[in-house]
């Protein structure tokens, strides 16, 4: 499986998009509480759910495979 096959699945997608909603949440409230733009944290938070989505996608797509193999 390639990465453009899991960009391109739904799944991930919403996934990503609920990533960068909560990083955005995130950053709005770390703003708030603090005074300061925190984008490291940001960014690592992004790359962490892109990371997992993949690999939930991945292991989707798998067992998909492997059940109509059956």
């Amino acid at each position: 499986m390639n990465l453009r096959t899991i960009a391109e699945d739904r799944a991930f997608r919403y996934l990503m998009v609920a990533g960068v909603v909560a990083a955005a949440a995130n950053f709005v409230l770390t703003y708030v509480d603090t005074g300061r733009l925190d984008f490291f944290a940001v960014a690592v938070q992004v790359v962490f759910v892109a990371v997992i989505g993949v690999a939930l996608v991945a292991y989707w797509n798998y067992m998909a495979r492997r059940a109509d193999a059956e």
